[in-house]
């Protein structure tokens, strides 16, 4: 992977020319701790932790509940240092090592050639590994920007203590190895981050303050470079196993997050500076500065003059997680702040009907009243250039520039836009003209919530919850081969694993937060990887932190079997109105209620999980418990919840709830008998007097309809993504209605996985997709071709339908066989072309 950047022609520096490309090397990866710490497993174990010398900056500690946050820390104070190291090249590639804690940019020669780490926690530290390739022979100067935030860093950010490491490879061992080169390092002071509030977000971070110039172009005086001091040495083997405290290293294997310059979108309006209650209007649109600063946005200047205070909105015309990138010159005593919102909004008087979302295309007789907004000073320096630490997100940006006696040139207007590169290798194509927006609003959440690690929202909470998460990787699954943040999100869950066996119900994050609920969610993911990835030796390496999940949600079974008395929150979904859900809570699932069908039937999917990958990796005996286990727990559940009368399952034991979520988890486990089961869809699909499912579960009860055939009920339900488009979204909300909390939540990207599986009915027959079923279900479709991930290729399917006739093709990897099914016939299919 080649890194490019273009930080050093922004700050106005001035280096050798530089030609040489940095690549990304992937070490093998370790799926368990083994050594780590006590022997020498890897090569940067032999290199020092260093930092500044007098900044003994430690990590936060800190406890969380659901919505209140308390902070303990040694410092709390944020801290920037640039580290450097001048040394002579001989003209081979430059192969290393490198992390840091918190954070870090790496320059070579003044030009950005790597971000990180990847997140983590302590005990499953990661490094990032490179070679630097095509240096010129002679003298070179590496760079390293490092920050610690401390509490005002997003919540997932953990940290140990302040600290940089490298280890370089071969003859630049000497000269580049922290602990052995010559490392310098110098405190940089224009960024600072600011206790202000973020406008009703929680968990993201705080906003900063810069002056001057930002800490990537930010050099230190002469007099301020110290030697850095080393904070923790290389790792020393100890033969009775005793570990080295604090870090411990692991090589990441999720690729670095993509940095793409843009300039998207156009001002659309500007006016005099005033309140956030200050409304646009259509009128302001014709103010000059719009264009301006669209000129800006097209590679020209715009020149504010003195003693003026403008607001400009700025519509980037899609969702965008971006660093801020802004460079000016002159202006001294100029303030400018830049404000990033999802929507914009009519008001702030939500009890007199205003502060509506309404249209997110609509900027007239609206205002930025919620955004997240860094400051930048400006000093009135030829060459400044301002970005914050962390990206920020949204569809609108708002600037406000106030300047003093000067005139302030405006050079450089863009965005870096950061998330995963992902690779995607699944499509879909059908002659519903509605189908590709679905698509393109439910890709783009999903790309929006997808990072080092995978978010439920990138401008609330920015965390990872594994009910979110289950549902992101089956996504994840309908797009690409790449397993690498699967692996990541299922075994960082079990680095969190508690004493009890559960799971948090999100990390990485400061705080603590506990569901069983979410556990189960957890170990319903090892099925779906069995079925989508080949790679046992990863299930065997997480399966025992399973089977210990399993045994400590066993402890709360009462003398019928049936789970109660849960711990933490037992989240189910969000169901408002009519059948709510107190808090997200199904009936009858905190404590002291009584026992909740719901929480069973979680309970039951996660033991049937458990069973089908033990199964597969050759425990049978293991598989047979949890397998006799689900077995007698669905024989209770259908016993105490069945209500015939009403032909549906009850929510609660007095059968006086009843809910979508329990005929579809009872259908989905196969407990009912086959004329209950038909009793129950019949219910479900008539909804009424059923407790409906939110956008959250809107997963599975897609997959109950495409379990039973129903497909057309999952087009059908679409009209709701359709109406995203229709409201001017650029992504899928949290919830189904206009004016939901969060504009961008990837539990509302199911739609792409289910026109793979339902649509083109394309799904893993055998553990390890060693087989493959395609059972198309058009649901009134005439065409369908699509393309779905699969660990040897793609499965191909290009079809079209006539009333109950399939004609066309369906293509299957090398060494991969199947079964096409369709009107009750079963027909083989082998690698290659089958023409139907």
């Amino acid at each position: 992977m080649k890194k490019s950047f273009v930080l050093a022609v922004v700050c106005g520096l001035s280096f050798v020319a530089w030609s040489a490309e940095c690549v990304r090397v992937f070490r093998p990866v370790r799926l368990t701790r083994g050594d780590t710490n006590i022997r020498h497993v890897q090569d940067i174990d032999e290199a020092a932790w260093i930092w500044m010398p007098g900044h003994d900056v430690w990590g936060v500690e800190a406890e969380c509940n659901a919505w209140n946050v308390r902070f303990g820390m040694k410092k709390a104070s944020d801290a920037f240092f640039r580290f450097r190291n001048r040394f002579v090249s001989d003209g081979t590639p430059v192969k290393f090592d490198v992390s840091a804690d918190e954070r870090f940019t790496l320059y070579l020669d003044g030009k950005a050639v790597a971000r990180g780490p990847h997140r983590g926690l302590v005990e499953h530290w990661y490094y990032q590994s490179y070679e630097i390739r095509g240096l010129e022979p002679g003298e070179h100067l590496l760079e390293a920007v490092t920050w610690q935030l401390g509490i005002h860093a997003p919540l997932a950010q953990l940290s140990h203590r302040g600290g940089f490491i490298l280890k370089a490879e071969g003859t630049y061992d000497a000269k580049l190895t922290t602990g052995k080169g010559a490392w310098e390092v110098a405190p940089l002071a224009n960024t600072h981050m600011t206790d202000r509030g973020t406008s009703g977000t929680f968990g993201v971070g705080s906003q900063c303050e810069v002056t001057g110039t930002g800490f990537p172009c930010e050099q230190p005086a002469a007099d301020a470079w110290k030697k850095a001091t080393v904070v923790r040495g290389g790792v020393k083997t100890n033969p009775y196993g005793g570990r080295t405290k604090g870090w411990m290293l692991f090589p990441s294997g999720r690729p670095d997050q993509m940095y793409d310059v843009k300039r998207p979108g156009t001002f659309k309006a500007a006016r005099a500076g005033g309140g956030t209650n200050d409304f646009y209007a259509a009128a302001d649109a014709a103010s000059p500065f719009v264009k301006q600063f669209n000129a800006v946005l097209a590679g020209g200047t715009a020149t504010v003059p003195p003693n003026t205070d403008v607001r400009l909105v700025w519509d980037l015309d899609d969702y965008y997680c971006a660093y801020p990138e802004l460079a000016v010159s002159g202006g001294a005593g100029t303030v400018v702040t830049w404000g990033w919102a999802e929507s914009l909004r009519n008001g702030v008087h939500v009890k007199k009907g205003r502060n509506q979302k309404g249209n997110r295309d609509v900027f007239d007789g609206k205002n930025m009243a919620q955004q997240l907004c860094d400051t930048f000073r400006c000093d009135g320096r030829a060459d400044a250039f301002f970005t914050a630490p962390w990206w920020r997100c949204g569809r609108w940006c708002e600037l406000r520039v106030k300047t003093a006696g000067e005139p302030l040139v405006v050079k450089r207007l863009s965005i870096g836009e950061s998330r995963y590169p992902l690779a995607v290798d699944g499509s879909f194509g059908c002659d519903d003209p509605a189908m590709p927006s679905v698509a393109k609003v439910s890709r783009r959440a999903m790309e929006m919530c997808m990072h080092e690690m995978l978010f439920d929202c990138p401008y609330y909470e920015q965390q990872m919850y594994p009910g979110d998460t289950r549902i992101q990787l089956n996504v994840l699954n309908a797009l690409t081969r790449d397993p690498r943040m699967a692996r990541f999100a299922m075994s960082v869950y079990d680095y969190d694993r508690r004493d009890n066996g559960m799971v948090g119900m999100n990390f990485p994050t400061r705080g603590t937060q506990e569901s069983a609920t979410y556990t189960m969610c957890w170990i319903m993911m090892f099925r779906d990887y069995l079925m989508w990835h080949d790679d046992a030796a990863f299930l065997k390496a997480r399966m025992p932190g399973v089977r210990n999940a399993l045994m400590g949600l066993a402890l709360y079974e009462n003398a019928e079997g049936l789970l109660e008395n849960l711990p933490g929150w037992s989240f189910m979904d969000w169901v408002r109105g009519a059948g709510a859900f107190a808090g997200g809570v199904a009936p009858c699932g905190s404590p002291g209620e009584g026992v909740s069908a719901l929480n069973n039937l979680q309970y039951l999917l996660a033991l049937q999980s458990a069973a089908a990958v033990d199964a597969a990796l050759g425990e049978a005996s293991l598989a047979e418990h949890w397998r006799a286990k689900a077995d007698r727990l669905g024989k209770a559940l259908v016993a105490g919840f069945w209500d015939e009368g009403r032909g549906a399952l009850a929510d609660t034991l007095k059968k006086d709830r009843f809910s979508e979520h329990a005929q579809c988890m009872a259908i989905l486990a196969d407990i009912l008998a086959p004329a209950q089961r038909t009793s129950a869809f019949t219910a479900l699909a008539k909804g009424e007097g059923l407790s409906p499912t939110s956008s959250y579960f809107a997963h599975y009860l897609f997959e109950t309809y495409a379990k039973c055939g129903r497909a057309d009920l999952i087009r059908d339900r679409f009209s709701y993504w359709r109406n995203y488009v229709a409201w001017g979204a650029r992504t899928a909300f949290e919830t189904q209605d206009q004016e939901a909390r969060s504009d961008c939540h990837a539990w509302s990207a199911c739609p792409l996985y289910f026109m793979q599986t339902a649509f083109a009915g394309v799904t893993p027959a055998a553990p390890f997709f060693r087989k493959v079923c395609v059972a198309p279900q058009p649901a009134g479709l005439k065409r369908i071709q699509a393309k779905t991930p699969h660990p040897n290729g793609v499965v191909e399917t290009d079809l079209r339908f006539e009333g109950d006739k399939v004609m066309g093709s369906v293509t299957l990897p090398a060494g991969t066989a199947g079964t096409f099914v369709w009107g009750g016939r079963e027909i083989p299919l082998v690698s290659g072309m089958n023409r139907l």
